[in-house]
């Protein structure tokens, strides 16, 4: 499993790399709002 910079990503889909950043932190925000409103942590995903 290979990592990709944000600079990498943005370049393959046509964004700059704060906007994928910006996607990314929003993107995680969500994630965590889903995991409270259904009563786990994010802490539970990698145990």
């Amino acid at each position: 499993h290979e990592s990709s910079t944000l600079e990498d990503v943005g370049l393959e889909i046509g964004l700059t790399r704060e906007r994928v950043r910006q996607i990314q932190v929003e993107g995680l925000k969500r994630l965590r709002e889903i995991l409270e409103k259904n009563g786990l942590s994010s802490e539970s995903l990698f145990q």
